[in-house]
């Protein structure tokens, strides 16, 4: 595969050249801004915004197509809020940026929710981003103090990309998230640092007719595939996105979503291994499949789909959202659910203190009744031949809070002013909570939050300011943890401060 570090070079000289080129910035939406995600699922829920909006990175293009149709006059108060935030973010990514961004706090972030940018305590980062007609590149070099993964130097969120019709390629790390959720996801998030991947990505949701009807549906495709060269038992191992996102009606978004971890060093890379896990033929025992001490289970694969449906409820907007998800099948070529878990949420638009606020509980559980057949051991997110499971530098790709958890998280995503932004969160979470893992003395095998059960109540809070070109946030945790193995309660707190400065 193609090396990262000879593209870094690239970026770092497309960079300089386009500071003197007439250019616009970056084509999609990271997962960096909450409250933009925030007011672009408002104008969805209240049927202004038409296209699938639960997968990021998300495009630009449909986004503000439909913002330009809309008619102020036929919006509330909250929703002419949403309106103008999302049109002043537009106009920041239609100007060359150049942002500088410093970030200090006490520790490492334990977990990490959509909005979030970092979970090292200590780092500082340049962002650089353009596009040119039909080309489009990020070069964003991040030094980290003390990481957890021993990489004090990165490239995260840096790629180019390249438009081929209503296709945009592309290569990079990238963070995603894949579902309509807010604190975390069961299939794929932003809790681990992004992977390096090509990726293909459809631009425009341009809907499909349903034959011998009027109907019409938009829908959206993106997949990629990546090298996770971390530290792990399988090195090098390939991980496989896909993400399918229609709107068959304008209050209600489907999603589906496959992951596969294949090929690495020693296993086979061919086409038709690869075409096999496209049909889901890749479980020892089933479809012919043979697996033992020679011949190891070629893939790792997770499925799921998710939903989103959105209502009005005493003049509130207000939606039902979830998904479900899971690891192998375990009856047949297609049975994902057989191990699906669930994961659902409520949450709604309104005003708190005559505040314009989302305001969002989440419930999940990640402890998957795994069975012996293929010796997963503790199941989901984990794997007899891929042992590291799906988790890259020491954090999980998926749930923030890995496996066997139960979470319930209560949130509110706040416009203070025109300048000022907050999220609180309140949540309990019962993790691991069969209280084993798989391996807990291995730190790249097994449950990366605990490998012990542990009960935590926690308080979060972020507040945003901007003043001119400056950026500030702060972020404070406090929790209390106890412990079913006779460990003394702890009480944990956590401050951050962000600076961003753009040129």
């Amino acid at each position: 595969m193609l090396s990262f570090k000879s593209t870094y070079s690239a970026l770092a000289v497309l960079a300089s050249i386009s500071l003197s080129t007439q250019s616009i910035a970056e084509p999609w939406i990271d997962t960096s801004d909450i409250y933009l995600k925030a007011n672009i699922q408002l104008l969805a829920d209240t049927g202004h915004i038409t296209t699938p909006v639960t997968t990021y990175p998300l495009m630009w293009h449909d986004i503000i197509r439909d913002i330009k149709t809309i008619e102020l006059s036929n919006l509330s108060a909250n929703q002419e809020d949403a309106y103008h935030y999302i049109n002043h973010q537009f106009k920041l990514a239609n100007k060359n940026q150049t942002r500088i961004k410093a970030k200090i706090s006490n520790d490492d972030s334990r977990f990490t929710s959509f909005g979030d940018q970092t979970s090292d305590r200590n780092n500082f980062s340049i962002h650089s981003s353009f596009m040119f007609e039909n080309f489009a590149a990020k070069f964003a070099p991040t030094y980290s103090h003390d990481p957890i993964d021993g990489d004090k130097v990165r490239f995260d969120e840096s790629y180019i990309a390249a438009f081929v019709g209503n296709w945009v390629l592309s290569f990079g790390q990238q963070n995603r998230w894949y579902g309509p959720t807010w604190d975390t996801s069961l299939s794929l998030t932003n809790n681990a640092r992004p992977i390096t991947a090509f990726s293909i990505t459809r631009k425009s949701a341009e809907p499909f007719t349903v034959p011998f009807t009027e109907i019409d549906i938009p829908w959206t495709v993106t997949s990629f595939m990546g090298r996770m060269n971390d530290e792990r038992i399988v090195k090098n191992t390939l991980l496989w996105g896909f993400r399918l996102n229609l709107k068959p009606f304008k209050n209600l978004e489907l999603g589906i979503t496959r992951l596969a971890q294949w090929g690495g060093d020693g296993r086979s890379h061919s086409l038709s291994t690869f075409g096999d896990i496209l049909l889901g033929k890749s479980n020892c025992g089933i479809d012919d499949v043979v697996c033992d001490e020679n011949t190891k289970n070629p893939a790792n694969q997770q499925a799921g789909y998710d939903l989103r449906y959105s209502f009005n409820l005493f003049g509130t907007p207000m939606s039902f959202y979830g998904q479900k998800f899971a690891e192998d099948g375990s009856e047949g070529t297609f049975n994902y659910v057989t191990k699906a878990q669930p994961q659902i949420g409520l949450d709604a638009h309104l005003a708190i203190f005559d505040k314009p606020s989302t305001v969002f509980i989440e419930l999940a559980d990640s402890l998957a009744d795994c069975g012996v057949r293929d010796n997963i051991g503790d199941c989901y997110y984990e794997h007899s031949s891929y042992q590291t499971g799906m988790r890259y530098n020491g954090r999980n790709i998926g749930s923030t809070y890995d496996n066997d958890a139960k979470t319930y998280v209560l949130g509110a995503i706040s416009q203070l002013d025109i300048n000022t932004k907050l999220t609180t969160k309140l949540r309990y979470l019962d993790l691991n909570y069969d209280n084993q893992d798989k391996a807990p003395n291995n730190p790249i095998i097994g449950n990366t939050v605990t490998s012990i059960a542990e009960q935590v109540w926690m308080i979060s809070g972020s507040i945003r300011h901007d003043y001119k070109n400056w950026r500030f946030t702060l972020a404070t945790d406090i929790s209390q943890s106890s412990f079913k193995n006779d460990i003394d309660d702890e009480t944990d707190f956590n401050a951050s401060f962000m600076i961003e400065y753009n040129l």
